[in-house]
């Protein structure tokens, strides 16, 4: 006897886990490819997009159809939003990259994805300003043409084909597609043609019959399969076996590990209150309560560890930044004892040569690091109201007593990724000074009192820290923070030169002012200035740079 129970509605099915997993992937995937770019100059972008499509080429004459796809993929996210000074290297790599990614999606069998690429390379080859050449822009209007032949776009990959074979005149291949495709379409005309002698209604009617009979099948399907696997379960329920028997097995272990673990906190929880309590502290009955100051605490410890590592990474660039100041001594000696020598001896001319080149990456670092690093500008004194409510923190009892200003200076250079080189190329032309960096400084706002050196260098630090902080790494770079947040170029080049030092810095806040509105439009007027006396810096970098090399 059928069971004449509810109904249910069968779900339409949603994203599939591997559906899941590949969306996963591939947002990883782009992330990673975005962080790589981010800390890239143009002229390093261009090297790699360049060296990716060379390998993905190499890639696809072996066959490894997928692995060329990925890194074609990855050269277009490398250049396609190059700044448009660099706009005949981007074009000339982006249309030959989009034909290329067309052909893989061809040959992996997803055409729309083919005719997107191929659409977005015709955009490109179908500005005049970007000059782009007949062969390219042919190769691109007919693989949009054969993709649009496989989605069954007839008409418009004619049209494709047409465009194609007008800019290749004498192509077989695209010529042959051509004739494929006209001879479908003239079919097509035909058979449409016949079809329209009266029987159009008809056969109307008919798919109308079809696509009912289909859909009273489809529910009677599903009714039986709905029916099948209720006799299914109370069959199960009969014979006195519990629907989800296994599956309690199967979690009674995991059970047991959250006991164990939770006996565990419990535990824990009790030493800690002991502890507590031995200091003065109030101990913490509830274990909700107890999880969230442990996860505050587990925080706390992590962000210890954190500026300890900053701290240590401070301490080895400075060794760095130690070792290129002693090169600099000692170039500068070399330099000096080169002209004395020429001055006491006539000149010899060797041979003349058309151009030459000098590898300057390691001075223009150098002078530009100890330019910037430790840069400042001091506030007006501050009113005894704001001073006042300045010191009613504990942590500024020390400087009391006294006059205090507010002090803005850059504490670190976080990246300074690029090149540079000087190249001449006769003595009757002058001398090219080339330059590309992605610079970013770290900078604070302090109280200190006038003339009171606010920089600590990464040993008077630990210092701090074993001495004063009870092994506690201290937050910041001056001893009385108020404000924080990092500078950022990601073109600071010789072809954005800017004249009155107007170079577009971007400013980020890592730590606000919290000592209310007023000290707070103090502080950032007071960061406005340092960023002005940065880009001032910057400006003078460039033309000691010129004048040195």
């Amino acid at each position: 006897q059928e069971f004449a129970g509810p109904t249910f509605a069968l779900m339409a099915p949603t994203k599939t886990f591997l559906e899941y997993q590949a969306e996963k992937r591939q947002r990883e995937w782009n992330d990673k490819v975005q962080a790589q770019k981010a800390s890239m100059g143009n002229e390093e972008r261009v090297k790699r997009a360049t060296d990716w499509k060379r390998i993905g080429n190499d890639k696809f004459k072996a066959g490894n159809v997928c692995e060329a796809r990925d890194y074609y993929r990855e050269a277009i996210i490398y250049v396609e939003d190059l700044v448009d000074a660099r706009r005949k290297e981007r074009n000339d790599l982006l249309v030959p990259l989009y034909c290329n990614l067309a052909q893989v999606y061809l040959k992996l069998d997803s055409p729309e994805k083919a005719e997107d690429v191929s659409s977005k390379a015709l955009v490109i080859a179908e500005m005049p300003r970007n000059a782009v050449g007949a062969g390219m822009h042919s190769k691109a209007q007919f693989r949009r043409g054969l993709a649009r032949i496989c989605l069954e776009k007839l008409d418009e990959a004619r049209e494709d084909l047409r465009a194609a074979l007008k800019l290749q005149p004498g192509s077989e291949e695209i010529a042959k597609q051509l004739a494929a495709v006209q001879a479908t379409l003239a079919e097509q005309a035909k058979r449409a043609k016949e079809a329209m002698g009266g029987f159009l209604q008809r056969q109307a009617t008919r798919d109308e019959q079809r696509r009912q009979a289909d859909e009273r099948r489809s529910e009677r399907r599903a009714l039986a399969e709905q029916r099948q696997q209720m006799q299914t379960a109370f069959a199960k329920l009969s014979k006195g076996s519990m629907l989800y028997e296994e599956r309690e097995k199967e979690m009674e272990p995991v059970r047991q590990k959250e006991e164990e673990k939770k006996n565990t906190l419990e535990l824990e929880q009790s030493l800690t209150n002991i502890l507590d309590e031995s200091k003065g502290i109030p101990k913490t009955e509830k274990f909700d309560d107890f999880m969230e100051k442990k996860l505050a605490r587990c925080k706390d410890q992590h962000t210890e560890l954190d500026q300890k590592k900053k701290i240590l990474d401070k301490k080895t660039k400075e060794e760095h930044w130690g070792e290129d100041d002693a090169w600099k001594g000692q170039r500068e000696d070399h330099r000096r004892r080169l002209a004395e020598e020429r001055a006491q001896e006539p000149f010899a001319p060797g041979p003349r040569t058309m151009w030459e080149a000098k590898e300057v990456a390691r001075w223009c670092e150098q002078r530009l690091r100890d330019t910037l690093v430790g840069a400042s500008v001091d506030g007006q004194e501050l009113e005894p109201r704001f001073a006042n409510s300045v010191l009613e923190s504990q942590e500024l009892k020390d400087i009391a007593g006294g006059d205090l200003i507010l002090k803005a200076f850059v504490t670190d250079v976080l990246k300074l990724n690029g090149d540079a080189s000087v190249v001449r190329l006769n003595p009757h032309k002058p001398t090219l000074h080339y330059f590309d960096y992605f610079l970013k400084l770290e900078w604070e706002v302090a109280i200190a009192k006038p003339g009171e050196e606010v920089y600590r260098t990464a040993d008077e630090l630990i210092i701090v820290a074993a001495k004063v902080n009870d092994g506690n790494a201290p937050q910041s770079i001056s001893k009385h923070r108020m404000f924080a947040g990092t500078f950022k170029i990601r073109e600071f080049c010789s072809e954005e030169n800017s004249d009155d030092g107007g170079w577009k810095l971007e400013v980020k806040i890592k730590k606000a002012c919290d000592r209310g509105p007023e000290l707070s439009a103090m502080v950032e007027a007071l960061r406005d200035q340092l960023k002005f006396k940065v880009q001032r810096l910057m400006s003078e970098w460039v033309t000691e740079y010129k004048e040195y090399w």
